[in-house]
């Protein structure tokens, strides 16, 4: 045979020898076949072999299979939830979820047990009964028992599934918008689509069915996935109204705005009013404005004039005394203050030790901020800014160095932050420790003897970002002496491996720490109050006097400057029928709380008072001679002195 023509026909025959590239077997009509094999690792899935984690195995009469390998070939997903110590498999739209152990599962959420066959680990692997698994994701399962092995078989179609930008859109109003979500689960490609009703603009309104099909590269559709569309009436614009009881008023008379505002959805967002004030000043007409827009943001606008005559019914301070809530406040002449007479108390300091850690306030470096030896009815007061790059924790630790094992109770306590403003924390803090006093919940701890415990527990849970305050007050009783620390360290690490390598920090800054003694100050005035504008001046350190103590890592005396965490009681015995009790900040901003008569105000409840020319409503006395009692201890974060003025209301 001639030699060319030889490698010629050489050369055709190993072109047919060379297998040409299929599709995998069962493709063309989407079948999908999985075959496993008994005590073996391999399974063949369409015609090729892929290796398990581990072999098929088989345990008093249930087969196993490696849950990942097999949901891998399916084409499905597994996922470990270590909170809950399960596993979630996925495959075709169903949900099995299984646990290490149990018979019981649950399959689309509904509760199944098989009553034979638990998952379990072989060699870290999870292995899950073969049968459910068939079952769970709409396999059909044959067992050839003499060839020792399992055939699976499916069908494998292109998956058609889109997400919806509004499914209840306004019609002619709303563009509605469609993400193509259609995938193939072999990985195979989309080739076509067909669409019913995805309009971008539903002209009229009704419930529209929209229906989505795909097309894979073998020519196999997929089922119709759908959405259903409701399509409301075009939104109509709210309406804007209020009303006024009448079209005129005195000078300093109340307003009462009624706001009629209607919406055809009842869904009006917001109202902004202006110039709606509760009452005039000034002779003339008042233009009153309202604003409303509804949750599509169309809006309305609504105006209305009223007149205010020259007479008078209430000056603008009578009329703020008169008119100003609980909680709320209004404008003072600061300066006026001043002249007003000051009221004289007798103070009786009671029992009760005060630590207060607040110094270095700026934590800067790890550390211990404070530590001493305490025993009986003890406050903690911790303040303190993160000026670290790192989020820290803050704990207090306490140790028992005594023979016998020591019980501590915890009382009332609060907690604040951590957040950025200094002003928010103070106030908070500061409330949440005198609403627990008026009802404390009581725990105890037990500290055998030697042993160290981390007390506050849920303060020290908390991370402590860069530039966020923290703030604490908590009273506790023990039965010992104890020693505390108060520790600052960063988040990650564990504070009684830290423990044995931490220093004192330094007093550094202008802030006080120390312990102090007689922390509970009772104040009694006896005489008539209400009668005149008057005041009381508190934590001034001149008129009330700082409590003295001493800084235990230096043994250093100390002032408590301020008074921060010392519990004031103040008894007024004599307060006139009708007269407003107020606070007014003599050193700068003031946000902090007060207990009277049993009731915690907030001053303010929805802001802070900024300055020496604002004052915050505490209490109203009624129409008969009272007893008032106020409970407070000065804000943290806050500046001081503090005055309570006691102003006569004016007689309607």
């Amino acid at each position: 045979m001639n030699k060319r023509i030889l490698l010629l026909f050489l050369s055709v025959m190993l072109l047919f020898s060379i297998q040409l590239p299929v599709y995998a077997e069962g493709s063309a009509n989407a079948q999908e076949k999985l075959v496993l094999f008994q005590g073996s690792k391999k399974m063949i899935h369409n015609g090729s072999t892929v290796m398990a984690a581990q072999p098929l195995t088989a345990i008093k009469g249930v087969t196993y299979v490696a849950a990942r390998s097999f949901v891998n070939e399916i084409y499905g997903s597994i996922v470990y939830d270590s909170k809950n110590k399960q596993y979630t498999l996925e495959q075709g739209g169903s949900v099995l979820v299984m646990r290490l152990g149990k018979t019981s599962y649950t399959l689309n959420g509904v509760a199944k047990n098989s009553g034979s066959g638990a998952p379990y680990l072989l060699n870290g692997t999870l292995m899950i009964p073969v049968r459910i698994a068939a079952q769970s994701f709409g396999l059909s399962l044959v067992n050839f028992t003499k060839e020792k092995k399992i055939e699976l078989t499916w069908k494998s179609f292109p998956v058609a599934k889109f997400s919806v930008s509004n499914t209840n859109p306004y019609a002619q109003q709303t563009e509605v918008k469609y993400k193509d979500q259609s995938y193939h689960p072999r990985g195979l490609k989309i080739i076509d689509e067909r669409w019913e009703n995805n309009e971008s603009v539903f002209e009229q309104a009704g419930v529209y069915t929209v229906t989505h099909w795909v097309k894979d590269e073998t020519g196999v559709w997929s089922d119709p996935y759908t959405v259903t569309i409701r399509v409301k009436a075009p939104n109509q614009p709210p309406v804007a109204r209020f009303t006024t009881t009448k079209d005129t008023y005195r000078i300093g008379e109340y307003i009462t705005y009624t706001d009629q505002s209607t919406d055809d959805e009842n869904r009006i967002e917001s109202r902004v009013w202006n110039n709606n004030e509760r009452g005039f000043f000034v002779a003339g007409p008042q233009t009153i404005t309202l604003t409303v827009t509804d949750a599509n943001g169309a809006v309305d606008e609504y105006s209305k004039t009223i007149t205010i005559t020259d007479e008078v019914k209430y000056t603008k301070e009578e009329f703020d005394l008169v008119y100003t809530n609980i909680g709320e406040k209004f404008g003072y002449s600061g300066s006026s203050v001043l002249s007003l007479p000051a009221i004289p108390y007798w103070i009786n300091d009671r029992e009760q030790t005060l630590i207060r850690s607040n110094s270095p306030e700026s934590i800067v470096d790890e550390g211990i901020t404070y530590e001493d030896t305490v025993s009986g009815d003890v406050r903690f007061l911790l303040h303190n800014l993160n000026k670290r790059s790192k989020a820290i924790k803050i704990y207090v630790l306490l140790t028992n160095e005594n023979a016998t094992t020591a019980t501590v109770r915890l009382g009332a306590k609060g907690m604040a932050g951590p957040n950025p403003i200094v002003s928010t924390v103070g106030k908070a803090v500061t409330g949440r420790f005198l609403e627990s006093t008026l009802n404390p919940s009581y725990s105890y701890m037990y500290i055998p003897a030697g042993e160290s415990r981390v007390i506050f527990k849920e303060y020290s849970e908390k991370s402590v970002r860069p530039g966020d305050v923290y703030s604490m007050y908590a009273d506790v009783q023990m039965n010992a002496n104890l020693k505390f620390r108060v520790i600052a360290i960063d988040e990650q690490r564990d504070v009684m491996k830290m423990l044995p390598y931490l220093q004192v920090l330094p007093s550094h800054d202008r802030h006080i720490r120390g312990t102090f003694e007689n922390a509970n100050r009772m104040m009694y005035v006896n005489q008539t109050i209400g009668d005149v504008k008057s005041r009381m001046i508190l934590a001034d350190n001149v008129v009330d006097t700082r409590i003295s103590g001493i800084d235990k890592t230096t043994n250093t005396p100390v002032l408590n400057a301020g008074n921060y965490g010392v519990l004031y009681t103040l008894r007024l015995s004599n307060v006139q029928p009708h007269t407003a009790i107020v606070v007014n900040p003599r050193g700068g901003h003031y946000a902090g709380a007060f207990t009277v008569n049993g009731k915690v105000v907030y001053t303010t409840t929805s802001s802070i008072l900024l300055n020496p020319n604002e004052v915050g409503m505490l209490y109203k006395s009624g129409d008969t001679q009272e007893t008032v009692t106020i409970t407070f201890t000065p804000a943290n974060g806050s500046m001081l002195p503090i005055n309570l003025l006691f102003l006569p209301l004016p007689q309607a």
